[in-house]
């Protein structure tokens, strides 16, 4: 995992690298060092969080981004989202997390009988 984020920014020292990871709740040594492919579902989704935030894009295009997140790790994702400097383009059957984000407008696709 550290090696994901030093290759996005490869200036950027090991120990800041940690502390960013620890920023997405990657906190435990084994947890840092473990490779990608033995993460869940919602440790993936903190670690691209985590590789987005790194390089800090101007526009966010994120699908369903809360799904396989548990409250802690959805309630922190909130948090990033909110301080996210930049635009977003935002898929999300969670009304209330939009809202909590800030998320300024809003298009239901059920109002166009998309199929």
């Amino acid at each position: 995992m550290l090696e994901t984020i030093a290759d996005l920014v490869p200036h950027l020292p090991h120990t800041e690298i940690r502390r960013h990871l620890n920023d997405f709740l990657f906190c435990k040594n084994e947890e840092v060092k473990a490779p990608v492919s033995t993460l869940s579902g919602g440790e993936k989704a903190r670690l691209s969080l985590a590789q987005i935030a790194a390089k800090t894009p101007k526009l966010l295009i994120l699908d369903e981004i809360t799904n396989n997140l548990d409250l802690e790790t959805k309630e922190h994702m909130t948090q990033v989202l909110k301080a996210y400097p930049g635009a977003m383009i935002m898929i999300s059957h969670d009304a209330d997390f939009l809202e909590e984000i800030g998320i300024s407008e809003a298009v239901d696709v059920h109002k166009f009988n998309v199929r």
